[in-house]
């Protein structure tokens, strides 16, 4: 993917200087708007694709398609827990039992809707941190989070690398929990960011040697998410937790080493 930065059309000075620390921190060109459409950016920048930053958005524009940064189910999710209405299972809070002031490892970001509800269930004295591969989706993230409205989102910090690097060089024990959603093996038709993620994201599977890094790099455990029937799950030689009947997503918590 060819990209620049760019701003809406008409910005202000902060936007501006948000396009122009976007560039420098991902090694993308940065270019002003100056009235053109987005196809006459593309076209005079020599690329393919665009992040147009502005005040309260963060849009990937691709072929001539606008792609907005959204968390999705994951505001509903936060709001619903900061309210105390969760009413409904959250099978990856249930599954990782965050405590206040935990400091949690997402190690597949995507687009953070999990990393949002986990800074929100870590409170104030929590942090989180979330690895994601593809710089765009990364950038799309980190950028989304600061226009978030919520206190939590300010506790997330996202880092563009993969997680096999992260894990690595990470000191054993740093994160009370690290939490893995890789890509499940079949697709299903859910549009939107589902498709962002599937078409940017990392695909390749959780092995097990990432998996015995995680388990050192934690402190209480490594949850892993999977899609039903847990295919991937059972690949790692993993039970599931005990989940509703007919759920679509079954998870699996891992003591550390």
């Amino acid at each position: 993917m060819r990209l620049a930065v760019t701003t809406a059309l008409a910005p202000e000075q902060a936007e501006r200087e948000a396009v122009e620390r976007v560039a420098v921190t991902y090694g993308w060109p940065a270019t002003r708007r100056r009235g053109r459409s987005l196809a006459k950016v593309a076209t005079d920048c020599d690329v393919d694709s665009l992040l147009v930053l502005s005040a309260r958005r963060v849009v990937l524009w691709a072929g001539g398609v606008e792609r907005l940064w959204a968390p999705g189910m994951g505001d509903l999710r936060l709001k619903r827990l900061l309210r105390g209405q969760l009413t409904t299972r959250d099978g990856m809070l249930d599954a990782a039992e965050l405590r206040p002031g935990d400091a949690v490892l997402d190690a597949t970001l995507g687009l953070g809707m999990d990393a949002l509800v986990a800074a929100g269930a870590v409170g104030p004295g929590g942090t989180v941190v979330g690895l994601e591969a593809s710089t765009v989706l990364a950038a799309m993230a980190a950028e989304g989070f600061h226009r978030h409205s919520s206190e939590a989102a300010g506790r997330i910090l996202v880092v563009a690398t993969d997680a096999d690097s992260f894990l690595a060089r990470t000191p054993p024990r740093s994160f009370d929990v690290v939490l893995f959603d890789p890509m499940f093996r079949h697709g299903r038709a859910q549009g939107g960011s589902f498709d962002l993620v599937r078409e940017l994201g990392d695909a390749g599977p959780l092995t097990a040697e990432r998996l015995l890094r995680a388990r050192h790099v934690a402190r209480r455990w490594v949850v892993i998410k999977d899609g039903a029937p847990g295919w991937d799950l059972a690949r790692l030689d993993l039970t599931p937790l005990l989940s509703a009947p007919g759920a679509r997503r079954l998870y699996a918590r891992v003591a550390p080493l």
